[in-house]
C-alpha cells in the first residue's frame, strides 16, 4: 500500500470542492485494506472510503483521515451470477451484463462505483428499483475479520444499507449479483430511454447528485425546495439547479462553506425534516447529517 500525504481531494469529487487528505492511498488487495485499516489505527485518524466522489463534499482543508478508494475492479459471469469487486464504475457493469443477456437497466445513469450504490442502495424513482434488489451478498472488511452479508443481512432500504449505518468503518469489497435475463436489445433499448430521460430532467455539470432524500411521506425533496421557490438559488459558487432543485451545482468558484450554507438556508425556509443524501465531510473526518 503506497500512502501520499497532503493529496488533494478536489479533482477526486464530481462537485470538484474540497481540500486536501492528510493521508490518501488507493487500495488494490484484500492485503492493502487490511494494512489500511492498521495504518489508521496507528496513526489514530478516521478511515474514508471514497469511490468516484459523485456524491461527496470535502471541507476546503487538511482533512484529518486516511482517504482510501479501492482499486480493485474484477467482473465476472457465470450464468446469471455475477461476481463484481466494488471498484467498478456502475454504468460499466450495467453496460458489460447486457452483453451476457442480464438486466441491470433499472440502475443506468446513476454514477460512481458499484462500492458507493451498495453502501447508499442505490436506485431511481422511475423504475423503483435499488441495487439491493439485485443482491445475494456483499463481502466486507469490519476491521478485526472478513465478513460475507447476505442480502437480508445487507439490510437494504431508502438510500440505506448496514454498513452506512455502522458506528465503525466497514470497507465494502466486492458483490454476488443477480440480475433477471432478457435479450440484449430489449435491455439496451431501456438503458438508451433512461439516459434520455436522465438528461432532460437532470444536470450533468459540476455536481454531487441529489441533495437531500426524500421525506418519510415519499415526497420528493425537489418539490419541497420547490414550494419554498428556492429552484436557482444560490449562495457564493453554489446554487440549486435550475433543471432540477434537488441538485447542487458548482457553478465554477464553490467552497464547501458555500455548499454549507445553502443547506442550511433550503432547511430552515423550507421548514422540513430535509435529510442529506450526499456526504458532507468536516476537517475532522466527520460525516455531517
Amino acid at each position: 500500500m503506497n500512502v501520499k500525504e497532503h493529496e488533494s481531494l478536489k479533482l477526486k469529487t464530481t462537485m470538484h470542492i474540497g481540500g486536501s487528505a492528510r493521508y490518501y492511498a488507493e487500495l488494490k488487495t484484500k492485503s492493502d485494506v487490511e494494512e489500511a485499516w492498521r495504518f489508521a489505527e496507528e496513526k489514530s485518524v478516521p478511515l474514508l472510503v471514497l469511490g468516484a466522489g459523485s456524491n461527496t463534499i470535502f471541507a476546503d482543508s487538511l482533512i484529518n483521515a486516511l482517504v482510501v478508494r479501492i482499486a480493485a475492479d474484477h467482473l465476472s459471469v457465470d450464468g446469471n451470477r455475477v461476481e463484481a469487486e466494488v471498484g467498478r464504475p456502475l454504468g460499466y457493469i450495467v453496460n458489460a451484463l447486457a452483453q451476457h443477456n442480464l438486466d441491470l437497466s433499472a440502475l443506468t445513469g446513476i454514477p460512481g462505483t458499484l462500492g458507493g450504490a451498495l453502501f447508499g442502495n442505490a436506485g431511481q424513482g422511475p423504475t423503483g428499483l435499488w441495487i439491493g434488489h439485485f443482491v445475494e451478498s456483499v463481502t466486507a472488511f469490519l476491521g478485526s475479520s472478513w465478513r460475507t452479508f447476505s442480502k437480508e443481512e445487507c439490510l437494504f432500504g431508502y438510500r440505506d444499507s448496514v454498513f452506512k449505518r455502522s458506528s465503525s468503518p466497514v470497507i465494502l469489497w466486492s458483490a454476488h449479483l443477480a440480475p433477471p435475463s432478457r435479450p440484449q436489445e430489449e435491455i439496451a433499448q431501456e438503458i438508451r430511454s433512461l439516459l434520455a430521460k436522465r438528461r432532460e430532467a437532470q444536470p450533468f455539470s459540476m455536481t454531487a447528485g441529489s441533495c437531500f432524500k426524500a421525506l418519510s411521506d415519499g415526497t420528493p425533496a425537489w418539490q419541497i425546495i420547490d414550494r419554498a421557490q428556492l429552484r436557482g438559488f444560490r449562495v457564493g459558487g453554489v446554487e440549486t439547479s435550475p433543471k432540477h432543485a434537488n441538485f447542487l451545482i458548482n457553478t465554477g468558484d464553490a467552497t464547501y462553506a458555500d455548499a454549507s450554507d445553502l443547506i442550511q438556508t433550503i432547511r430552515k425556509k423550507t421548514g422540513a425534516p430535509l435529510e442529506l443524501e450526499m456526504r458532507f465531510i468536516d476537517e475532522t473526518g466527520r460525516v455531517l447529517s
